[in-house]
């Protein structure tokens, strides 16, 4: 694409916050483990564990909430709760728009 034609791209981005209980939650060792499996998936934006629970932002164009539940699992913890609400779609031009193509966008994970 040109730079031009990049300049007038637009996109209606939309993410999904998926908010997760688990056992694990409470173990900084079991939280790092969390973290850095759900930092492997494309589409996982960023991950934070606040209150007792996993949030996730991610692209449900790239993954799904059921991946995410499945990677806490491989990781050796367990889902005990989950719920997913969308976030406003907001529309995304030009350089931003390549900014949200890139894997390596992703937010800082550990908080």
């Amino acid at each position: 694409m040109s730079e031009e034609t990049d300049k007038n791209w637009a996109a209606l981005v939309a993410t999904m916050l998926a908010r997760i209980e688990s056992e694990g939650v409470g173990s900084l060792a079991h939280e790092k483990t969390i973290t850095d499996a759900l930092n492997t998936i494309d589409g996982v934006q960023e991950v934070s564990i606040e209150n007792g629970a996993i949030h996730v932002t991610y692209d449900p164009l790239q993954t799904t909430e059921k991946r995410i539940e499945d990677s806490i699992r491989a990781s050796g913890n367990s889902v005990t709760s989950a719920e997913t609400e969308s976030e406003t779609p907001r529309p995304v031009t030009g350089s931003a728009l390549a900014a949200t193509r890139e894997p390596a966008a992703r937010l800082s994970r550990h908080r």
